[in-house]
């Protein structure tokens, strides 16, 4: 096949791979065979209103982590097909993620693990509630009103379990339903020892590195900081449910950082969509 290009009903030339065999006029577009870049109809045929150039600029606009508004602004195009494009782009984050494999620590560079809540905070405990918040008791009679402006405790997640291995990072959200999660004195973790590991703890209240063992979470703990500011902030609006997507590509990005990002990005789409 030859690279050729074809001129479209709008007047546009995409490329497309022609056979050159003489007299053959077989051809296909350059997007058959990768799932990220086409949309099928019933009869396999490509049907996307977007470009492939559109396409690998939206790519581009998600590896460098501008802004849904402003690529809206940019490329003129709607609020809604940026989402879409966005969440595919964090779909190939996942995949290659998940296609990881185990991490394993040692006494020279252990696995710190440590749990976080991902939930923005309301200043002088007021405002809008919050998903989780727990309304104060009251004997006033319109306290039995439930509206989203009383003022109430936050109780509940999102929660992210966190492991960190020198510059390894994995972040996983721990669904609410059927979970226990306990921080300081760390009663979750005591099963690690009859699980095959070697767990070793500090105690927050005493030491933050422990003066026997050495064990320390400052590593995985100062990488909260960083990891909230980005992931929260890009979250505004959006659904827990999507919480593992965007923690998918924080992790995703610290992985690749040494490299080009859109080329490692280009890559990742060929070997999950391959």
């Amino acid at each position: 096949m030859q690279n050729k290009r074809r001129r479209d009903r709008n007047g546009e030339y995409r490329p497309i791979l022609r056979c050159p065999r003489r007299g053959c006029q077989t051809s296909r577009s350059v997007r058959q065979g990768n799932v990220f870049f086409q949309y099928t109809d019933i009869n396999q045929k490509i049907h996307s209103n977007l470009t492939l150039c559109e396409i690998l600029e939206l790519v581009f606009f998600f590896v460098m982590e501008i802004p849904m508004h402003s690529t809206v602004t940019l490329t003129g195009k709607s609020f809604n097909t940026i989402t879409d494009w966005f969440n595919m782009c964090r779909e190939v984050c996942g995949s290659i993620i998940q296609a990881r494999g185990q991490m394993t620590g040692d006494d020279d560079n252990p696995i710190q693990i440590d749990e976080a809540r991902f939930a923005g905070r309301r200043k002088y405990n007021r405002g809008r509630m919050l998903i989780g918040d727990e309304r104060p008791l009251s004997e006033d009679s319109d306290a039995e009103v439930a509206n989203n402006r009383n003022h109430g405790r936050r109780i509940d997640g999102p929660w992210v379990f966190g492991l960190k291995k020198g510059h390894d990072c994995r972040y996983f959200y721990v669904q609410r339903l059927g979970s226990v999660i306990h921080s300081d004195e760390w009663p979750a973790y005591r099963s690690l020892n009859t699980l095959g590991y070697r767990h070793l703890t500090v105690n927050h209240q005493q030491n933050y590195v422990d003066p026997a063992s050495g064990a320390n979470t400052q590593s995985i703990e100062r990488s909260w900081l960083d990891a909230k500011i980005k992931i929260l902030r890009k979250m505004r609006g959006v659904p827990n449910q999507l919480l593992q997507s965007h923690l998918d590509h924080y992790y995703w990005k610290l992985w690749r950082k040494n490299g080009d990002l859109f080329d490692e990005f280009l890559n990742d789409i060929r070997t999950v969509y391959r």
